[in-house]
């Protein structure tokens, strides 16, 4: 297992404002994912309330998570304050208050959805991927949240991966590993990570072993100072 080594951009304030916890209001819903979504039987509609998704936190300013993985852990700040709707599905996800679907045709599910699962793809001096549990899609869609401001202008970004089409993400996410400025646009990025030697590896790991792929042993929300 790698030893973790910070960087040191983590640790001041990356996105504007430095108050990354303050979820700003969702969207107004984009109907036909609202309608895709309600077609599924997703009882949030794609729209996991972020109030529910943090419950039971202690209160704070600065929303974290910590992928532990088998090449060591990965410490996430995540950005209600520019995605609320894809950080409240993550977070829900992740401490089992987020129903999804596990495999096709269904059914819904509750648990904790990302522990125990593959870093599935890699591209190499790219990014790494997971959040795959035997569908492409939880059983839910997520509309777009993109600005002008973020771009993939450096390595630790936490982006959700889609299908190439608008607002097609779910619960999929990749980690990158270098500045990506040919994905401006295209993701919603939800989050900046520490440990770039620890998201190297899984990277170098999923490229060399795909039939033996490290894996999440699990992630941890807090919130804090």
């Amino acid at each position: 297992m790698l030893r973790p080594v910070r960087t040191t951009w983590i640790g001041a304030c990356l996105f504007a404002g430095c108050a990354l916890a303050a979820p700003r209001p969702f969207a107004p819903p984009v109907p036909e994912v609202e309608s895709a979504n309600q077609q599924r039987g997703d009882p949030h509609a794609g729209r996991f309330p972020y109030e529910d998704a943090v419950a039971g936190l202690p209160e704070g300013p600065v929303l974290r998570a910590v992928i532990d993985t088998d090449a060591g852990e990965i410490h996430c700040r995540l950005d209600p304050g520019t995605a609320p709707i894809a950080v409240a599905s993550f977070v829900g996800l992740a401490r089992a208050l987020r129903v999804y679907v596990g495999s096709d045709p269904g059914p819904w599910e509750l648990g904790r959805f990302f522990d125990g699962l593959p870093f599935h793809r890699a591209v190499e001096r790219q990014f790494v991927q997971t959040g795959r549990r035997g569908v492409e899609n939880a059983g839910f869609f997520l509309q777009d949240e993109m600005s002008s401001g973020h771009v993939f202008d450096r390595g630790g970004l936490m982006a959700l991966a889609n299908g190439g089409r608008p607002h097609s993400s779910s619960a999929q996410f990749f980690i990158t590993t270098e500045p990506l400025p040919q994905l401006n646009g295209k993701h919603t990025i939800f989050g900046a990570c520490d440990d770039e030697d620890v998201v190297r590896e899984l990277e170098r790991r999923t490229l060399a072993t795909p039939d033996a792929p490290p894996k999440i042993r699990r992630v941890t929300i807090t919130r804090g100072p």
